[in-house]
């Protein structure tokens, strides 16, 4: 682990420490090793705090095959406790408390009651809270409001995690309300979130199975706006180039939609011009990718395709496109385009 993962790591430590926190993240990012991950550390950094993981959606012997499964090394003996599922033959052990079914909340809130007055200053882990939200949601909203009490009364905190677009809307935000911090993740490595005052924003990266973060580039105001053009054809971004050589832009290029993700996340442009067909991914899928980071949500797209019929041009609108441009394009029409959608945003050129 490089020093700049445990500076964030011991940063997000201190900060969640009194709080009761939510991982929101869609279904195929890196949840899981995430919290693995957080967990591990804590283990590892603070050896007077107590885990209770309450499991949901894993059970005891599958949690801890887990942590050796992310390559996480930990030692539980004497730190960490579990309430898990009992089942007939299932083998019995001293660190585990046991319930009949998720749906035990009378016997979960129990034992969740009795560990943290034992011990505590401890992290509780709901391992999954789209399994709990499959109940009534007054049931569940009853049972959090309990365990947040005690577990508020003992000076401890909870992180949990959601699926994001499996629950229903409003569910959905039902639940993100019960916790003080939510912490966005995406599934193109990022990771937000709001702490107080404070505003958290920084990438995660799983390579050969170790987990390391790094803080992400902030966007900076510039008297200059920063152009990302996306086309495959090479002659296209020179003759966009040429055509805008008197404003005050600088810049990029990307051939594919892997190279514009890519560089978006990196440069954070003010604006990108985006070509539709593509040979890797299209135009609709690039923006689709970006819509789900919270740091690249917000640039304005416009698209400049061959395509000009109504249902591709509707299809761009319905993702969030700002504008459109036909090809073969005039260089006037490109120029009063960007300056039309770049004053809606509240920017303004010297004329």
């Amino acid at each position: 682990m490089n020093d700049q993962t445990q500076e964030i790591l011991s940063t997000l430590r201190n900060e969640l420490v009194h709080k009761n926190a939510l991982f929101l993240a869609p279904v195929d990012s890196f949840i899981e090793r995430l919290v693995y991950f957080y967990v591990s550390n804590i283990l590892k950094e603070e050896s007077d705090r107590t885990i209770v993981w309450l499991c949901l959606s894993a059970s005891r012997d599958k949690v801890l095959t887990r942590f050796k499964d992310f390559g996480f090394d930990i030692n539980t003996s004497g730190q960490m406790y579990f309430i898990d599922i009992d089942a007939s033959g299932k083998q019995h052990y001293d660190d585990t408390f046991y319930c009949s079914s998720v749906a035990d909340y009378t016997k979960m809130a129990s034992h969740i009651s009795n560990i943290f007055q034992n011990s505590p200053h401890s992290l509780l882990i709901v391992d999954n809270m789209n399994v709990l939200a499959s109940d009534t949601m007054q049931v569940v909203e009853n049972f959090i409001k309990f365990i947040e009490k005690k577990v508020a009364e003992n000076e401890g905190s909870i992180l949990s995690v959601l699926s994001k677009n499996i629950l229903p809307s409003e569910s959905e935000v039902l639940i993100t309300s019960f916790f003080d911090v939510v912490i966005e993740i995406t599934n193109v490595g990022e990771i937000h979130t709001e702490i107080g005052l404070n505003d958290f924003d920084f990438r995660y990266s799983v390579e050969g199975g170790s987990i390391e973060f790094e803080p992400m580039q902030r966007k900076t105001k510039r008297d200059r706006l920063k152009i990302l053009i996306v086309d495959d054809e090479p002659d296209i971004p020179e003759l966009l180039k040429l055509s805008l050589i008197s404003e005050p832009y600088d810049f990029l290029v990307a051939h594919n939609g892997e190279q514009a993700i890519d560089l978006t996340l990196k440069e954070l442009p003010d604006l990108i011009l985006l070509d539709i067909m593509m040979p890797d991914m299209d135009g609709y899928e690039v923006v689709e990718h970006l819509k789900e980071s919270k740091s690249a949500s917000d640039i304005p797209v416009i698209m400049i395709s061959a395509k000009t019929a109504i249902e591709d041009k509707v299809r761009g609108m319905e993702l969030g496109i700002d504008d459109y441009i036909s090809k073969p394009f005039d260089k006037r029409e490109v120029k009063a385009r960007i300056k039309m959608v770049m004053r809606r945003l509240g920017w303004a050129d010297d004329e």
